[in-house]
């Protein structure tokens, strides 16, 4: 069940406590995101009819499976009302593979992509509520469980404003009065986050050493732009070509202090949501020029060895011209991908370049069309090596944020009300926790029977048919790890066969459940 944090006490039981830190630690535009669009449509006509099998097993009485000599699965469930939060069941012993039942075959003999990690984004608005707006005591224990407990090691980090800042107005680390420019970037500092956003990513540092970080700016400095403000309004935004260099060396200056500050910045792409008009920070940016006359050029010429990648947003189109293009292609580590035009276009990059990295690097539960498993499961099937959830910590009405259109309903991982000083984890957490949990760095996902499918269509709409989704790896320990969620309202019975041998289950609604074995 979900655990309420006061200033002095925990006034509820805890269902999930921090665990030991896991063996993990061992000029082409870019498309605008429909992430700030209304919400999708429904999905189509042609969803499979709600199941609990794959088409073509007939319904059964169930039959004892017999037990012959074998490992046993842990077995951990979240369940969407969570009396069930990241709860260790009754494990199950492997037993006789029962032929007529709906069978989830797991096999290492066909191996996809590598693992790299999970999280969600230290925005602003997660630092300030998480370090600022929480007594020690509540603070420790939420990010314990964060960077601990459920061992998230993948976090994004704006490079200034995003459109959830918690005082509400925008900001770089190069302001400066409007007409006036600093193209020596001589002022340029990081005070802004040394209060609450780098002790912040300090103690998540601390308490999971493996933790990654990935940056971007939604905007540079507003003096580099062609509107000298800092948002993309009519799309007046435009990055001044005189200023690419100076704009180059901003990203050089951001990862030289950020490492200085402790905080290693392990991968960045040029800017968050190319060409999306808006209110908030935002900007026009030529990203196939800039970054390879400019951005890679600048990191290597520091002698930065970050990794770079290219789009951060939706649109394929967009994505594929980065890889088509050799210039661009030999600057970039793969593609960033956002959810909000579907999940499976991810499948299209990586059957254009099997060798390009794909990471999801922003979704927001409470806007999109997958629930927060289903979009890690949907994520890591669609070749995704890391997933990053949009929002850490927010606050009960979804903010603080800038007041202007942005993302109305986002949720985050944690709810930390700064009135009543209380956190309280949400369904996001324990969903990613079924994962982040168990799947290790360096894992590699392996072959397991798919029921359901990804779609996107033209109407905009997008998302997984309704059934039972899963995703299985293989951790470097040499542990099998199979999470399934039930994306339907009906309770659905399968089988997990594994080798010769396999063992039965049943999840309800809404539910999702994780099997680790040896």
């Amino acid at each position: 069940m979900k655990f309420t944090l006061s200033i002095t006490v925990v006034v509820a039981s805890l269902a999930f406590a921090p665990a030991a830190v896991a063996a993990r630690h061992g000029s082409r535009p870019a498309a605008p995101s429909a992430r700030h669009a209304s919400r999708p449509a429904a999905p189509p006509a042609r969803r499979v009819p709600r199941t609990s099998a794959p088409a073509g097993h007939r319904s059964r009485r169930r039959v004892p499976t017999h037990r012959v000599a074998g490992p046993e699965a842990s077995v951990t469930l979240t369940t969407p009302d969570l009396r069930r939060a990241l709860s260790p069941m009754p494990a199950i012993a492997f037993g006789r593979i029962d032929p007529r039942a709906p069978t989830i075959d797991v096999s290492t003999a066909t191996r996809y992509q590598t693992v790299t990690g999970f999280g969600a984004a230290m925005t602003d608005t997660s630092a300030w509520l998480l370090y600022d707006e929480l007594p020690a005591d509540a603070r420790n224990l939420v990010m314990a469980s964060l960077f601990d407990g459920i061992d998230l090691d993948y976090i994004r980090v704006p490079m200034g404003a995003s459109d959830f800042s918690a005082g509400g107005v925008p900001y770089s680390y190069d302001d400066m009065p409007a007409g006036e420019a600093d193209p020596t970037l001589a002022h340029f500092s990081i005070a802004h986050d040394e209060p609450y956003i780098i002790p912040a990513l300090r103690q998540a540092l601390d308490l999971n050493p493996g933790i990654q970080f990935l940056a971007e700016p939604w905007s540079l400095p507003a003096w580099m732009k062609a509107n000298d403000a800092l948002d993309n309004n009519d799309y007046a935004g435009d990055l001044l070509t005189a200023d690419y260099q100076a704009g180059a060396d901003y990203f050089v200056r951001f990862i030289q202090a950020y490492g200085a500050a402790g905080i290693p910045i392990t991968a960045i792409t040029p800017m968050n949501e190319a060409h999306t008009p808006s209110l908030y920070p935002g900007m026009n940016l030529d990203e196939d020029g800039f970054l390879t006359q400019n951005l890679v050029p600048a990191l290597r010429a520091a002698g930065l060895g970050t990794q770079v990648y290219g789009l951060d947003g939706s649109g394929l189109p967009y994505g594929e011209g980065m890889l088509e293009d050799p210039a661009v292609r030999s600057a970039i580590a793969g593609i960033a991908w956002h959810c909000y035009t579907g999940l499976d276009q991810m499948t299209t990059l990586h059957d254009l370049d099997p060798t390009a990295g794909l990471i999801m690097s922003e979704c927001s539960p409470g806007i999109v069309d997958y629930t927060p498993a289903e979009t890690v499961i949907a994520s890591m099937r669609n070749y995704a090596s890391a997933v990053d959830l949009w929002n850490l910590a927010l606050d009960p009405s979804g903010g603080p944020k800038q007041p202007v259109p942005g993302c109305p309903d986002c949720g985050g991982l944690v709810t930390v009300d700064e009135n009543t000083h209380r956190a309280t984890l949400t369904q996001s957490f324990y969903e990613v926790g079924q994962l982040s949990k168990f799947v290790q760095r360096g894992a590699v996902r392996i072959a397991s029977d798919r029921w359901v499918a990804d779609y996107s269509n033209p109407d905009g709409s997008y998302g997984v048919t309704s059934g039972l989704d899963n995703v299985a790896f293989e951790n470097p320990d040499g542990s099998k790890v199979l999470v399934a969620t039930n994306n339907s309202d009906s309770p659905i019975h399968f089988q997990v066969q594994w080798g010769d041998r396999a063992f039965e289950y049943a999840l309800g609604a809404g539910a999702t459940v994780t099997f680790v074995w040896r």
